[in-house]
């Protein structure tokens, strides 16, 4: 048996596999909110801050082992192990840098959090650690913060929803489920491994920042170069320029300050300790938000009240 056959779907998966058609519960917000236990809603300032600081202890100890490697790898060459040492040294690195930038996507979490007052009572207090920890990994927070919070409010529907649209029959001009037929699809979905390789990457380590600045991915509905730096984009209102504003000349004030640590230090350095882990922050970035906004089983809606499920808008 192949090793990945190992994987399973799990058991609510494949119970919401066997229902079939999708029927849209009967609930009102109060309803779904009087579900949560009460102690879920109560936030805790002194908590967060305790999750804040552990982060910035993880990524300082990750950043303090990884400037040993080199120490520990000459003392071995000298012990006559150069070879070893000539194949650890970048899976040392490699690894430095895929951990690190799963410390770089926990501060964007954190952030994230921050962008929906989950980690203090204090609106003050959740901006300010979401400004700082999201102009860290370059993300400008008043900025993500109002197309995110217009995302959770249309989540999955085709035409309001910010992200995660899929493209339909329509865009791939495919006729109707009921009578397509396997040719229809060879074309759209014949593989092609290299072109396939290279849209992987892309968006795994660039897809967020080109979202950001561009709208890739983002709702067709904006003009093209739609930007979340642009205070005048059509994604915002009037009342949040100023924000957009303070987002921007964080973001730029970090950019400075690497451009600064750059020229201190040498662009390797920077690349290394803090480039890479920060595109490697990015690919778990997308990750995690793909598998969140990717179960076939959970249906897509429509302007009429109609609903399109995902299985059926990725075109079977």
């Amino acid at each position: 048996m192949p090793w990945f056959q190992i994987f399973q779907d799990g058991p609510e998966y494949e119970a919401r596999k066997q229902r079939g058609t999708f029927t849209p519960p009967n609930l009102s917000l109060k309803e779904l909110r009087q579900a949560v236990p009460r102690h879920l809603y109560e936030k805790s300032t002194l908590k967060s801050l305790g999750y804040l600081f552990r982060h910035v202890f993880i990524a300082c100890s990750f950043y303090r082992l990884v400037t040993l490697i080199d120490g520990c790898l000459v003392a071995h060459a000298r012990c006559g192990l150069l070879s070893f040492t000539g194949l650890l040294r970048p899976v040392l690195w490699i690894l430095y840098w895929g951990w690190q930038g799963m410390v770089f996507s926990g501060f964007w979490c954190l952030g994230h959090e921050a962008g929906h007052n989950a980690l203090s009572d204090y609106v003050l207090v959740n901006n300010v650690i979401g400004l700082l920890v999201h102009t860290f990994v370059l993300t400008p927070y008043f900025s993500w913060r109002v197309t995110h919070n217009t995302h959770h409010k249309s989540t999955n529907h085709l035409e309001r929803d910010e992200t995660y649209i899929p493209p339909t029959r329509k865009d791939f001009k495919l006729p109707d489920g009921k009578v397509a037929v396997r040719m229809d699809y060879a074309e759209i979905l014949e593989e092609t491994p290299a072109f396939t390789l290279f849209k992987l990457i892309i968006r795994q380590f660039f897809g967020f920042q080109l979202y950001l600045l561009h709208n890739r991915k983002g709702n067709p509905k904006y003009p093209p170069w739609t930007s979340h730096y642009r205070p005048s984009s059509q994604l915002f209102r009037l009342k949040d320029r100023y924000p957009v504003i303070l987002s921007n000349i964080s973001v730029l004030s970090m950019l400075c300050l690497l451009y600064t640590l750059g020229r201190l230090f040498g662009r390797s350095q920077l690349a290394a300790h803090y480039l890479m882990p920060w595109l490697f922050a990015h690919n778990w970035i997308v990750l995690f938000t793909y598998l969140q906004h990717s179960d076939p089983t959970i249906p897509y809606y429509r302007k009429a009240g109609s609903l399109e499920c995902l299985a059926e808008s990725h075109t079977n």
